[in-house]
């Protein structure tokens, strides 16, 4: 009953996101955000090492193989201000040995700065997501396909160098509700995510071109050991400003 009721406050929050953050990263520190162009929406393309590893008990796996892979996905996103799309898709094309793999991210940040000066700004950010995890293999039966809602705080830091370049770099922990295709198996997912960007203005054609780190940890803790894994991810991306 608690985690439905969570979850329908997570959804509810994740709908009316959007128009709050917009609103209030113009409010703190109107004059640095402004002038950094914070809302530039940027593409991003890269690639993303994996590790994907089992952490329950061998005996509760049915066909006694874990989907647990070690590889590399490429990585499609979208980012405007505190809004971030991104997919991710592995399979034998990017050197996965025998795995299906895909994600898809849906994330909202909003950061409520306490230090805020001229070129640095030092806050909190609030951050509400969801997260569809999907690991197939033809030669096990089961598939882990996990869809978890998350939220958490953590620490964010800006600097900017007018028309020049402007860094941030952000790190959230998390914790959430997992639920498996069809809402029949669940558990609790703790979550650790870290980004960095460095973004260089005007660089080419007058577009902004960024440089781009994310760190991704999941711990899934479901119901029963067969789906208990770890999931950690490192994502380098290149962006264009659109």
């Amino acid at each position: 009953m608690i985690q439905s009721l969570f979850k329908r406050f997570l959804l509810l929050v994740l709908i009316a996101s959007p128009a709050f953050c917009y609103a209030q990263m113009f409010s703190v520190g109107d004059e640095v955000e402004q002038r950094s162009n914070p809302f530039a929406p940027y593409i991003r393309v890269g690639i993303q090492p994996i590790d994907f590893s089992y952490t329950g008990n061998p005996a509760a796996l049915n066909s006694h193989q874990s989907l647990a892979f070690t590889g590399t996905a490429a990585h499609i996103s979208f980012e405007s201000g505190g809004f971030n799309i991104g997919a991710s898709l592995g399979n034998d094309m990017t050197g996965l040995d025998n795995r299906n793999y895909f994600d898809l991210n849906i994330n909202f940040t909003n950061p409520f700065y306490f230090v805020r000066r001229p070129n640095f700004g030092l806050g909190v950010p609030i951050q509400l997501g969801s997260k569809i995890t999907s690991v197939r293999s033809d030669d096990i039966s089961e598939e882990f396909s996990q869809t978890n809602l998350h939220a958490g705080a953590g620490g964010i830091a800006q600097l900017y160098f007018p028309d020049k370049l402007g860094v941030t770099a952000q790190f959230i922990p998390s914790f959430g509700f997992s639920t498996a295709s069809g809402g029949l198996i669940g558990g609790n997912v703790f979550s650790m995510r870290g980004k960095a960007r460095v973004n260089f203005y005007n660089l080419i054609f007058g577009r902004n071109i960024s440089l781009g780190y994310d760190y991704i940890f999941d711990s899934y803790d479901i119901d029963g050991d067969e789906f208990d894994y770890d999931y950690s991810g490192h994502i380098l991306t290149l962006g264009i400003s659109l």
